[in-house]
């Protein structure tokens, strides 16, 4: 295929109208997209990290806050004639805040077929209490 002058200008027209009148700076920060859920027991967070290597990416809790980072390498070879990329790759980091503390103990973490799912126990003093009364 035999690039032109106006597939250089049309390719440019969409890189700036993505830039110009996209939300595209609020897209990129917001990588990966996460779920976050919870039930009596636990906090679920699901990451989507298509492309990503379970290796590359890092799960840390402080206190109330669960900051997901890591990287996505570009997987094509830089010799391609791309015509069209729309997949994020690059550094990315994703910080949640948690209602009340997780025991960082239990946490346990699974990556499959591009799905980061955390699951978070709650802590055992941050759960309601029944007391019977005499």
């Amino acid at each position: 295929m035999l690039a032109t002058i106006f597939d250089d200008l049309y390719n440019l027209q969409n890189e700036l109208d993505e830039v110009l009148f996209s939300d595209y700076r609020v897209r990129k920060s917001r990588f990966p997209r996460i779920n976050v859920y919870e039930n009596d027991d636990e906090y679920v967070v699901s990451a989507e990290l298509p492309g990503a290597d379970k290796n590359d990416i890092s799960i840390t809790l402080k206190d109330n806050s669960l900051k997901i980072n890591g990287e996505i390498k570009k997987g094509n070879n830089s010799k391609d004639n791309i015509h069209l990329e729309e997949r994020y790759y690059g550094k990315f980091e994703r910080s949640i805040s948690l209602n009340e503390k997780g025991n960082a103990d239990k946490i346990n973490a699974e990556f499959k077929n591009g799905i980061l799912l955390i699951k978070i126990p709650k802590s055992p003093e941050t759960k309601p209490v029944s007391i019977n009364i005499k």
